[in-house]
Protein backbone atom coordinates (compact mmCIF):
# COMPACT_ATOMS: atom_id res chain seq x y z
CA UNK A 1 0.00 0.00 0.00
CA UNK A 2 2.82 2.38 0.90
CA UNK A 3 4.62 1.63 -2.33
CA UNK A 4 1.43 2.31 -4.26
CA UNK A 5 1.01 5.63 -2.45
CA UNK A 6 4.64 6.52 -3.17
CA UNK A 7 4.12 5.68 -6.84
CA UNK A 8 0.99 7.84 -6.96
CA UNK A 9 2.82 10.72 -5.23
CA UNK A 10 5.76 10.39 -7.59
CA UNK A 11 3.39 10.29 -10.54
CA UNK A 12 1.56 13.34 -9.18
CA UNK A 13 4.85 15.19 -8.74
CA UNK A 14 5.71 14.45 -12.34
CA UNK A 15 2.18 15.27 -13.56
CA UNK A 16 1.83 18.06 -16.06
CA UNK A 17 -1.56 19.14 -14.61
CA UNK A 18 -0.06 19.62 -11.16
CA UNK A 19 2.74 21.78 -12.47
CA UNK A 20 0.31 23.72 -14.68
CA UNK A 21 -2.01 24.33 -11.73
CA UNK A 22 0.91 25.51 -9.59
CA UNK A 23 2.14 27.81 -12.37
CA UNK A 24 -1.37 29.26 -12.91
CA UNK A 25 -1.89 29.71 -9.13
CA UNK A 26 1.49 31.37 -8.62
CA UNK A 27 0.87 33.61 -11.61
CA UNK A 28 -2.62 34.52 -10.28
CA UNK A 29 -1.21 35.27 -6.84
CA UNK A 30 1.55 37.42 -8.26
CA UNK A 31 -0.83 39.34 -10.55
CA UNK A 32 -3.38 39.71 -7.72
CA UNK A 33 -0.69 40.89 -5.32
CA UNK A 34 0.58 43.47 -7.79
CA UNK A 35 -2.97 44.66 -8.46
CA UNK A 36 -3.72 44.85 -4.74
CA UNK A 37 -0.53 46.79 -4.08
CA UNK A 38 -1.35 49.24 -6.87
CA UNK A 39 -4.90 49.57 -5.57
CA UNK A 40 -3.65 50.22 -2.03
CA UNK A 41 -1.28 52.90 -3.28
CA UNK A 42 -3.99 54.48 -5.34
CA UNK A 43 -6.47 54.35 -2.43
CA UNK A 44 -3.89 55.81 -0.09
CA UNK A 45 -3.30 58.68 -2.45
CA UNK A 46 -7.02 59.24 -2.73
CA UNK A 47 -7.29 59.29 1.06
CA UNK A 48 -4.39 61.69 1.29
CA UNK A 49 -6.10 63.96 -1.21
CA UNK A 50 -9.23 63.64 0.85
CA UNK A 51 -7.21 64.69 3.92
CA UNK A 52 -6.16 67.82 2.12
CA UNK A 53 -9.76 68.52 1.24
CA UNK A 54 -10.72 67.94 4.87
CA UNK A 55 -7.98 70.33 5.90
CA UNK A 56 -9.46 72.97 3.66
CA UNK A 57 -12.91 72.30 5.11
CA UNK A 58 -11.57 72.63 8.65
CA UNK A 59 -9.77 75.79 7.68
CA UNK A 60 -13.01 77.29 6.45
CA UNK A 61 -15.09 75.98 9.40
CA UNK A 62 -12.81 76.26 12.44
CA UNK A 63 -10.02 78.69 11.60
CA UNK A 64 -11.90 81.83 12.47
CA UNK A 65 -13.20 80.41 15.78
CA UNK A 66 -9.78 79.05 16.76
CA UNK A 67 -8.17 82.41 15.88
CA UNK A 68 -10.73 84.30 17.97
CA UNK A 69 -10.21 81.98 20.97
CA UNK A 70 -6.48 82.25 20.57
CA UNK A 71 -6.70 86.01 20.44
CA UNK A 72 -8.81 86.00 23.60
CA UNK A 73 -6.50 83.51 25.27
CA UNK A 74 -9.51 81.34 25.92
CA UNK A 75 -7.91 77.99 26.61
CA UNK A 76 -11.18 76.25 27.35
CA UNK A 77 -12.64 77.42 24.09
CA UNK A 78 -9.53 76.25 22.28
CA UNK A 79 -9.71 72.79 23.82
CA UNK A 80 -13.40 72.58 22.95
CA UNK A 81 -12.68 73.55 19.37
CA UNK A 82 -9.72 71.11 19.09
CA UNK A 83 -11.83 68.26 20.45
CA UNK A 84 -14.43 69.07 17.88
CA UNK A 85 -11.77 68.85 15.20
CA UNK A 86 -10.50 65.49 16.59
CA UNK A 87 -14.00 64.15 16.43
CA UNK A 88 -13.42 63.80 12.72
CA UNK A 89 -12.38 60.17 12.03
CA UNK A 90 -9.53 61.00 9.71
CA UNK A 91 -7.92 63.63 12.10
CA UNK A 92 -5.70 62.17 14.82
CA UNK A 93 -3.88 65.25 16.10
CA UNK A 94 -4.71 68.96 16.55
CA UNK A 95 -2.58 71.75 18.03
CA UNK A 96 -3.20 75.47 18.29
CA UNK A 97 -0.37 77.79 19.23
CA UNK A 98 0.28 81.49 19.12
CA UNK A 99 3.48 83.24 18.39
CA UNK A 100 4.23 83.82 22.06
CA UNK A 101 3.47 81.10 24.59
CA UNK A 102 -0.02 79.72 24.30
CA UNK A 103 -0.05 76.11 23.11
CA UNK A 104 -3.02 73.74 23.20
CA UNK A 105 -2.90 70.26 21.59
CA UNK A 106 -4.92 67.06 21.59
CA UNK A 107 -4.15 63.60 20.12
CA UNK A 108 -0.92 61.83 19.13
CA UNK A 109 1.50 63.76 16.99
CA UNK A 110 2.31 61.84 13.77
CA UNK A 111 5.27 62.12 11.50
CA UNK A 112 6.14 65.56 10.26
CA UNK A 113 5.17 64.69 6.70
CA UNK A 114 1.58 63.92 7.77
CA UNK A 115 1.00 67.31 9.49
CA UNK A 116 -0.87 70.17 7.83
CA UNK A 117 -0.12 73.67 9.11
CA UNK A 118 -2.87 76.30 8.80
CA UNK A 119 -1.98 79.94 9.66
CA UNK A 120 -4.34 81.74 12.01
CA UNK A 121 -5.12 85.40 11.24
CA UNK A 122 -7.19 87.77 13.27
CA UNK A 123 -8.01 91.15 11.86
CA UNK A 124 -5.46 90.58 9.10
CA UNK A 125 -2.76 89.84 11.59
CA UNK A 126 -0.99 86.47 11.98
CA UNK A 127 -1.38 85.48 15.56
CA UNK A 128 -0.38 81.75 15.36
CA UNK A 129 -1.05 78.53 13.53
CA UNK A 130 -3.27 75.46 13.65
CA UNK A 131 -1.52 72.04 13.14
CA UNK A 132 -3.63 69.11 12.03
CA UNK A 133 -2.24 65.52 12.08
CA UNK A 134 -3.38 63.12 9.36
CA UNK A 135 -4.47 59.73 10.89
CA UNK A 136 -2.55 57.50 8.36
CA UNK A 137 -3.25 54.33 10.31
CA UNK A 138 -6.94 54.90 10.24
CA UNK A 139 -6.82 55.75 6.57
CA UNK A 140 -4.81 52.58 5.93
CA UNK A 141 -7.23 50.50 7.95
CA UNK A 142 -10.10 52.00 6.04
CA UNK A 143 -8.30 51.33 2.78
CA UNK A 144 -7.57 47.70 3.66
CA UNK A 145 -11.07 47.24 4.98
CA UNK A 146 -12.49 48.46 1.73
CA UNK A 147 -10.01 46.41 -0.37
CA UNK A 148 -10.12 43.02 1.43
CA UNK A 149 -13.45 41.90 -0.04
CA UNK A 150 -12.31 42.94 -3.48
CA UNK A 151 -8.97 41.13 -3.06
CA UNK A 152 -10.63 37.96 -1.80
CA UNK A 153 -13.13 38.06 -4.64
CA UNK A 154 -10.34 38.62 -7.16
CA UNK A 155 -8.27 35.75 -5.70
CA UNK A 156 -11.22 33.40 -5.78
CA UNK A 157 -11.93 34.35 -9.36
CA UNK A 158 -8.29 33.81 -10.33
CA UNK A 159 -8.18 30.42 -8.60
CA UNK A 160 -11.42 29.45 -10.27
CA UNK A 161 -9.98 30.56 -13.58
CA UNK A 162 -6.80 28.52 -12.96
CA UNK A 163 -8.81 25.46 -12.00
CA UNK A 164 -11.01 25.89 -15.06
CA UNK A 165 -7.97 26.23 -17.30
CA UNK A 166 -6.38 23.17 -15.68
CA UNK A 167 -9.52 21.10 -16.14
CA UNK A 168 -9.85 22.20 -19.73
CA UNK A 169 -6.20 21.46 -20.36
CA UNK A 170 -6.49 18.07 -18.67
CA UNK A 171 -9.52 17.14 -20.73
CA UNK A 172 -8.19 18.45 -24.01
CA UNK A 173 -4.44 17.83 -23.73
CA UNK A 174 -2.96 15.99 -20.76
CA UNK A 175 -5.53 13.21 -20.51
CA UNK A 176 -4.97 12.22 -24.10
CA UNK A 177 -1.20 12.58 -23.75
CA UNK A 178 -1.30 10.43 -20.59
CA UNK A 179 -3.23 7.74 -22.45
CA UNK A 180 -0.67 7.90 -25.26
CA UNK A 181 2.19 7.59 -22.74
CA UNK A 182 0.53 4.67 -20.91
CA UNK A 183 -0.10 2.76 -24.12
CA UNK A 184 3.44 3.48 -25.37
CA UNK A 185 4.90 2.18 -22.06
CA UNK A 186 2.68 -0.90 -22.22
CA UNK A 187 3.94 -1.64 -25.74
CA UNK A 188 7.55 -1.12 -24.67
CA UNK A 189 7.16 -3.39 -21.63
CA UNK A 190 5.35 -6.18 -23.52
CA UNK A 191 7.17 -5.83 -26.84
CA UNK A 192 4.04 -4.91 -28.78
CA UNK A 193 4.04 -3.02 -32.06
CA UNK A 194 0.31 -2.31 -32.48
CA UNK A 195 -0.89 1.24 -33.27
CA UNK A 196 -2.09 3.39 -30.36
CA UNK A 197 -5.71 2.85 -29.36
CA UNK A 198 -6.23 6.57 -28.59
CA UNK A 199 -8.91 7.87 -30.93
CA UNK A 200 -8.47 11.16 -32.71
CA UNK A 201 -11.01 13.90 -32.17
CA UNK A 202 -13.20 15.58 -34.78
CA UNK A 203 -11.22 18.83 -34.71
CA UNK A 204 -7.87 17.55 -35.97
CA UNK A 205 -5.90 19.52 -33.40
CA UNK A 206 -2.22 19.15 -32.51
CA UNK A 207 -2.85 16.09 -30.29
CA UNK A 208 -4.73 14.37 -33.10
CA UNK A 209 -1.86 15.16 -35.46
CA UNK A 210 0.60 13.82 -32.84
CA UNK A 211 -1.38 10.56 -32.52
CA UNK A 212 -1.56 10.14 -36.30
CA UNK A 213 2.14 10.94 -36.70
CA UNK A 214 3.05 8.54 -33.88
CA UNK A 215 1.02 5.70 -35.43
CA UNK A 216 2.52 6.43 -38.85
CA UNK A 217 6.00 6.43 -37.32
CA UNK A 218 5.19 3.20 -35.47
CA UNK A 219 4.04 1.56 -38.73
CA UNK A 220 7.18 2.71 -40.50
CA UNK A 221 9.40 1.52 -37.65
CA UNK A 222 7.55 -1.80 -37.57
CA UNK A 223 8.07 -2.23 -41.32
CA UNK A 224 11.72 -1.31 -40.95
CA UNK A 225 12.06 -3.68 -38.00
CA UNK A 226 10.50 -6.53 -39.95
CA UNK A 227 12.77 -5.82 -42.88
CA UNK A 228 15.81 -5.67 -40.61
CA UNK A 229 14.69 -8.89 -38.90
CA UNK A 230 14.41 -10.68 -42.22
CA UNK A 231 17.78 -9.28 -43.27
CA UNK A 232 19.29 -10.36 -39.97
CA UNK A 233 17.87 -13.85 -40.35
CA UNK A 234 19.19 -14.10 -43.87
CA UNK A 235 22.55 -12.74 -42.70
CA UNK A 236 22.59 -15.28 -39.86
CA UNK A 237 21.91 -18.12 -42.28
CA UNK A 238 24.61 -16.84 -44.65
CA UNK A 239 27.08 -16.43 -41.77
CA UNK A 240 26.31 -19.93 -40.55
CA UNK A 241 26.85 -21.30 -44.06
CA UNK A 242 30.06 -19.30 -44.42
CA UNK A 243 31.29 -20.42 -41.02
CA UNK A 244 30.51 -24.00 -41.94
CA UNK A 245 32.33 -23.65 -45.24
CA UNK A 246 35.27 -21.89 -43.62
CA UNK A 247 35.43 -24.51 -40.89
CA UNK A 248 35.19 -27.29 -43.47
CA UNK A 249 37.84 -25.68 -45.67
CA UNK A 250 40.01 -24.99 -42.63
CA UNK A 251 39.67 -28.56 -41.44
CA UNK A 252 40.38 -29.84 -44.93
CA UNK A 253 43.37 -27.52 -45.19
CA UNK A 254 44.59 -28.57 -41.74
CA UNK A 255 44.24 -32.24 -42.68
CA UNK A 256 46.04 -31.60 -45.93
CA UNK A 257 48.82 -29.71 -44.17
CA UNK A 258 49.07 -32.48 -41.56
CA UNK A 259 49.25 -35.11 -44.26
CA UNK A 260 51.82 -33.06 -46.17
CA UNK A 261 53.88 -32.55 -43.03
CA UNK A 262 53.62 -36.23 -42.20
CA UNK A 263 54.52 -37.13 -45.77
CA UNK A 264 57.44 -34.70 -45.66
CA UNK A 265 58.63 -36.18 -42.37
CA UNK A 266 58.26 -39.67 -43.81
CA UNK A 267 60.15 -38.58 -46.91
CA UNK A 268 62.93 -37.10 -44.81
CA UNK A 269 63.04 -40.22 -42.67
CA UNK A 270 62.95 -42.47 -45.71
CA UNK A 271 65.56 -40.35 -47.43
CA UNK A 272 67.85 -40.60 -44.41
CA UNK A 273 67.29 -44.32 -44.17
CA UNK A 274 67.85 -44.78 -47.91
CA UNK A 275 71.03 -42.74 -47.80
CA UNK A 276 72.23 -44.67 -44.78
CA UNK A 277 71.19 -47.97 -46.32
CA UNK A 278 72.85 -47.13 -49.62
CA UNK A 279 75.98 -46.03 -47.82
CA UNK A 280 76.13 -49.15 -45.69
CA UNK A 281 75.14 -51.35 -48.64
CA UNK A 282 77.84 -49.79 -50.76
CA UNK A 283 80.41 -50.25 -48.01
CA UNK A 284 79.25 -53.80 -47.41
CA UNK A 285 79.38 -54.58 -51.11
CA UNK A 286 82.84 -53.06 -51.38
CA UNK A 287 84.05 -55.05 -48.39
CA UNK A 288 82.51 -58.25 -49.79
CA UNK A 289 84.14 -57.59 -53.17
CA UNK A 290 87.48 -56.91 -51.52
CA UNK A 291 87.14 -60.13 -49.51
CA UNK A 292 86.31 -62.08 -52.67
CA UNK A 293 89.27 -60.62 -54.53
CA UNK A 294 91.70 -61.24 -51.65
CA UNK A 295 90.47 -64.77 -51.06
CA UNK A 296 92.18 -66.17 -54.25
CA UNK A 297 95.73 -64.93 -53.50
CA UNK A 298 95.18 -65.86 -49.87
CA UNK A 299 94.35 -69.43 -50.97
CA UNK A 300 97.53 -69.50 -53.06
CA UNK A 301 99.52 -68.37 -50.02
CA UNK A 302 98.02 -71.19 -47.97
CA UNK A 303 98.98 -73.67 -50.73
CA UNK A 304 102.54 -72.34 -50.87
CA UNK A 305 102.80 -72.54 -47.07
CA UNK A 306 101.75 -76.19 -47.21
CA UNK A 307 104.29 -76.92 -49.98
CA UNK A 308 107.09 -75.18 -48.08
CA UNK A 309 106.23 -77.10 -44.94
CA UNK A 310 106.41 -80.38 -46.92
CA UNK A 311 109.79 -79.36 -48.41
CA UNK A 312 111.14 -78.57 -44.93
CA UNK A 313 110.01 -81.96 -43.67
CA UNK A 314 111.61 -83.73 -46.65
CA UNK A 315 114.83 -81.79 -46.02
CA UNK A 316 114.78 -82.81 -42.36
CA UNK A 317 114.21 -86.45 -43.34
CA UNK A 318 117.03 -86.33 -45.92
CA UNK A 319 119.59 -84.83 -43.57
CA UNK A 320 118.59 -86.97 -40.65
CA UNK A 321 121.44 -87.21 -38.16
CA UNK A 322 123.91 -85.62 -40.55
CA UNK A 323 122.62 -82.14 -39.90
CA UNK A 324 124.73 -80.07 -37.56
CA UNK A 325 123.42 -77.80 -34.85
CA UNK A 326 123.43 -74.70 -37.03
CA UNK A 327 121.34 -76.46 -39.69
CA UNK A 328 118.92 -77.75 -37.09
CA UNK A 329 118.50 -74.25 -35.67
CA UNK A 330 117.85 -72.84 -39.14
CA UNK A 331 115.31 -75.56 -39.93
CA UNK A 332 113.60 -74.91 -36.54
CA UNK A 333 113.41 -71.18 -37.30
CA UNK A 334 111.90 -71.93 -40.72
CA UNK A 335 109.35 -74.30 -39.18
CA UNK A 336 108.46 -71.68 -36.54
CA UNK A 337 108.05 -69.06 -39.28
CA UNK A 338 105.84 -71.43 -41.24
CA UNK A 339 103.69 -71.96 -38.11
CA UNK A 340 103.33 -68.21 -37.68
CA UNK A 341 102.54 -67.86 -41.37
CA UNK A 342 99.88 -70.60 -41.17
CA UNK A 343 98.21 -68.97 -38.14
CA UNK A 344 98.08 -65.52 -39.75
CA UNK A 345 96.86 -66.97 -43.04
CA UNK A 346 94.12 -68.82 -41.12
CA UNK A 347 93.05 -65.59 -39.40
CA UNK A 348 93.12 -63.78 -42.73
CA UNK A 349 90.99 -66.53 -44.31
CA UNK A 350 88.42 -66.27 -41.52
CA UNK A 351 88.37 -62.48 -41.92
CA UNK A 352 87.80 -62.84 -45.66
CA UNK A 353 84.98 -65.30 -44.96
CA UNK A 354 83.42 -62.66 -42.71
CA UNK A 355 83.85 -60.08 -45.46
CA UNK A 356 82.03 -62.34 -47.90
CA UNK A 357 79.25 -62.94 -45.38
CA UNK A 358 78.53 -59.17 -45.19
CA UNK A 359 76.66 -59.32 -48.50
CA UNK A 360 74.14 -61.76 -46.92
CA UNK A 361 74.41 -63.89 -49.99
CA UNK A 362 74.85 -67.06 -47.99
CA UNK A 363 71.29 -67.06 -46.73
CA UNK A 364 69.31 -69.89 -48.23
CA UNK A 365 65.83 -69.66 -49.70
CA UNK A 366 63.26 -68.10 -47.33
CA UNK A 367 60.07 -69.62 -48.75
CA UNK A 368 59.40 -71.96 -45.82
CA UNK A 369 57.50 -71.05 -42.65
CA UNK A 370 59.47 -71.59 -39.47
CA UNK A 371 58.56 -71.48 -35.78
CA UNK A 372 60.48 -68.67 -34.15
CA UNK A 373 60.70 -70.34 -30.74
CA UNK A 374 62.17 -73.61 -32.10
CA UNK A 375 64.70 -71.73 -34.25
CA UNK A 376 65.92 -69.66 -31.26
CA UNK A 377 66.20 -72.72 -29.01
CA UNK A 378 68.30 -74.55 -31.66
CA UNK A 379 70.59 -71.51 -31.80
CA UNK A 380 71.00 -71.45 -28.01
CA UNK A 381 71.93 -75.15 -28.00
CA UNK A 382 74.60 -74.43 -30.60
CA UNK A 383 75.97 -71.53 -28.51
CA UNK A 384 75.94 -73.53 -25.26
CA UNK A 385 79.78 -74.14 -25.34
CA UNK A 386 80.33 -70.34 -25.32
CA UNK A 387 78.25 -70.06 -22.13
CA UNK A 388 79.64 -73.15 -20.39
CA UNK A 389 82.39 -71.35 -18.44
CA UNK A 390 80.20 -68.34 -17.44
CA UNK A 391 77.18 -67.70 -15.24
CA UNK A 392 75.41 -65.63 -17.87
CA UNK A 393 71.72 -66.35 -18.38
CA UNK A 394 69.72 -66.08 -21.60
CA UNK A 395 65.92 -65.99 -21.31
CA UNK A 396 63.53 -66.25 -24.25
CA UNK A 397 59.94 -65.03 -24.26
CA UNK A 398 58.36 -66.18 -27.50
CA UNK A 399 54.90 -67.64 -28.24
CA UNK A 400 55.11 -71.24 -29.37
CA UNK A 401 52.68 -70.66 -32.26
CA UNK A 402 54.47 -67.63 -33.72
CA UNK A 403 55.66 -68.43 -37.26
CA UNK A 404 57.48 -66.49 -39.98
CA UNK A 405 58.25 -67.11 -43.65
CA UNK A 406 62.03 -66.77 -43.50
CA UNK A 407 65.24 -68.77 -43.67
CA UNK A 408 66.31 -69.91 -40.17
CA UNK A 409 69.90 -69.03 -41.09
CA UNK A 410 68.95 -65.31 -41.24
CA UNK A 411 67.37 -65.36 -37.75
CA UNK A 412 70.30 -67.34 -36.34
CA UNK A 413 72.91 -65.03 -37.89
CA UNK A 414 71.10 -61.99 -36.45
CA UNK A 415 70.79 -63.40 -32.92
CA UNK A 416 74.28 -65.01 -33.01
CA UNK A 417 75.96 -61.67 -33.71
CA UNK A 418 73.86 -59.90 -31.05
CA UNK A 419 74.59 -62.57 -28.42
CA UNK A 420 78.32 -62.73 -29.23
CA UNK A 421 78.55 -58.94 -29.07
CA UNK A 422 76.93 -59.00 -25.63
CA UNK A 423 79.29 -61.73 -24.43
CA UNK A 424 82.39 -60.11 -25.93
CA UNK A 425 81.69 -56.42 -25.22
CA UNK A 426 78.84 -55.84 -22.78
CA UNK A 427 79.22 -58.72 -20.30
CA UNK A 428 82.98 -59.24 -20.38
CA UNK A 429 83.43 -57.76 -16.90
CA UNK A 430 80.33 -59.37 -15.36
CA UNK A 431 80.00 -62.87 -14.02
CA UNK A 432 76.20 -63.06 -13.91
CA UNK A 433 74.97 -61.17 -16.96
CA UNK A 434 71.43 -61.45 -18.27
CA UNK A 435 70.21 -61.45 -21.87
CA UNK A 436 66.49 -61.21 -22.68
CA UNK A 437 65.00 -62.05 -26.06
CA UNK A 438 61.30 -61.13 -26.35
CA UNK A 439 59.51 -61.99 -29.57
CA UNK A 440 56.03 -60.86 -30.51
CA UNK A 441 54.08 -60.01 -33.60
CA UNK A 442 50.91 -58.79 -35.22
CA UNK A 443 49.21 -59.55 -38.52
CA UNK A 444 52.05 -58.26 -40.71
CA UNK A 445 55.26 -58.03 -38.66
CA UNK A 446 57.42 -59.90 -36.18
CA UNK A 447 59.06 -57.76 -33.49
CA UNK A 448 62.14 -58.87 -31.54
CA UNK A 449 63.28 -56.91 -28.46
CA UNK A 450 66.83 -57.87 -27.52
CA UNK A 451 68.26 -56.50 -24.25
CA UNK A 452 71.19 -57.15 -21.89
CA UNK A 453 72.36 -55.66 -18.59
CA UNK A 454 75.93 -55.06 -19.65
CA UNK A 455 78.07 -51.92 -19.70
CA UNK A 456 76.16 -50.41 -22.62
CA UNK A 457 77.48 -48.32 -25.50
CA UNK A 458 79.39 -45.07 -25.65
CA UNK A 459 77.94 -42.11 -27.51
CA UNK A 460 80.28 -42.77 -30.45
CA UNK A 461 79.30 -46.44 -30.53
CA UNK A 462 75.59 -45.55 -30.54
CA UNK A 463 76.00 -43.51 -33.72
CA UNK A 464 78.45 -45.85 -35.53
CA UNK A 465 77.40 -49.30 -34.34
CA UNK A 466 76.01 -50.36 -37.74
CA UNK A 467 78.93 -49.00 -39.79
CA UNK A 468 81.29 -51.61 -41.25
CA UNK A 469 84.77 -52.00 -39.68
CA UNK A 470 83.73 -50.07 -36.56
CA UNK A 471 84.77 -51.95 -33.41
CA UNK A 472 85.77 -51.12 -29.86
CA UNK A 473 88.14 -54.12 -29.77
CA UNK A 474 90.51 -53.12 -32.51
CA UNK A 475 93.58 -55.40 -32.26
CA UNK A 476 91.78 -57.78 -29.85
CA UNK A 477 90.03 -59.93 -32.42
CA UNK A 478 87.21 -57.54 -33.32
CA UNK A 479 86.50 -57.08 -37.03
CA UNK A 480 83.64 -54.51 -36.90
CA UNK A 481 81.53 -56.58 -39.33
CA UNK A 482 79.07 -58.41 -37.05
CA UNK A 483 76.54 -55.57 -36.47
CA UNK A 484 76.91 -54.46 -40.07
CA UNK A 485 76.03 -57.99 -41.16
CA UNK A 486 72.96 -57.88 -38.87
CA UNK A 487 71.98 -54.51 -40.35
CA UNK A 488 72.31 -55.76 -43.92
CA UNK A 489 70.31 -58.93 -43.25
CA UNK A 490 67.45 -57.00 -41.60
CA UNK A 491 67.36 -53.98 -43.92
CA UNK A 492 68.43 -55.41 -47.26
CA UNK A 493 67.35 -59.03 -47.10
CA UNK A 494 64.36 -58.90 -44.74
CA UNK A 495 63.18 -55.32 -45.62
CA UNK A 496 62.76 -54.66 -41.92
CA UNK A 497 64.20 -52.16 -39.47
CA UNK A 498 66.49 -52.22 -36.45
CA UNK A 499 66.83 -49.37 -33.99
CA UNK A 500 68.81 -48.83 -30.84
CA UNK A 501 66.40 -47.86 -28.08
CA UNK A 502 67.33 -45.83 -24.98
CA UNK A 503 67.80 -47.82 -21.79
CA UNK A 504 69.28 -47.18 -18.34
CA UNK A 505 71.53 -50.26 -18.39
CA UNK A 506 73.09 -52.32 -21.16
CA UNK A 507 71.70 -52.16 -24.68
CA UNK A 508 68.26 -52.59 -26.22
CA UNK A 509 67.62 -53.37 -29.91
CA UNK A 510 64.14 -53.39 -31.43
CA UNK A 511 63.91 -55.41 -34.64
CA UNK A 512 60.82 -55.34 -36.85
CA UNK A 513 60.52 -57.59 -39.94
CA UNK A 514 57.61 -58.47 -42.26
CA UNK A 515 56.23 -61.94 -41.67
CA UNK A 516 55.60 -62.87 -45.30
CA UNK A 517 58.05 -63.01 -48.16
CA UNK A 518 55.45 -61.43 -50.49
CA UNK A 519 55.26 -58.35 -48.28
CA UNK A 520 59.04 -58.02 -48.32
CA UNK A 521 58.95 -58.12 -52.13
CA UNK A 522 56.19 -55.48 -52.15
CA UNK A 523 58.27 -53.20 -49.93
CA UNK A 524 61.25 -53.71 -52.24
CA UNK A 525 59.16 -52.75 -55.33
CA UNK A 526 57.81 -49.65 -53.55
CA UNK A 527 61.36 -48.63 -52.67
CA UNK A 528 62.43 -48.97 -56.31
CA UNK A 529 59.54 -46.88 -57.59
Amino acid sequence: MRSYIRQRIARLNSCLIRRTFIYFTLTSLIIGGIAAALLIVWTYQVQSHYFEQRSDEIREGFTESVAHALWQYDREQLEFLLQGILSQSDIGYARASDTISLNVEHGTRPYHSNIARIPLNYRDQNIGELELGFNARQILIDTLTSLIPYAITTLILLLALAATLVLVMHRVVTRRISRMADEAEARLNHGLHDPLAVETGPYGDEIDRLISSFNALNDRLLSELMRNTRSQQQLTVINAELEGRVEERTQHLSDTISRLNQTLDDLHTTQGKLIEAEKLSALGGMIAAIGHEVETPLGLCLTMESCLRNDVRMLEDTLGDKADDRTRQDLGAVTESLDMLRENLRRASELMASFKAVSAGQIADDSDWIKMRDTIEELLQALAPNLRDTHHKITVDCPAHLTMQVSPVAIQQILTNLIMNSLTHGLQNRADGEIHIRVGGDKDNVVILYTDNGTGLSEEAKTKIFEPLFTTRRGKGGTGLGMHLVYNIIRQRMKGDIVLEPTERGVAFRISMPKQKARRRSIARDAVY
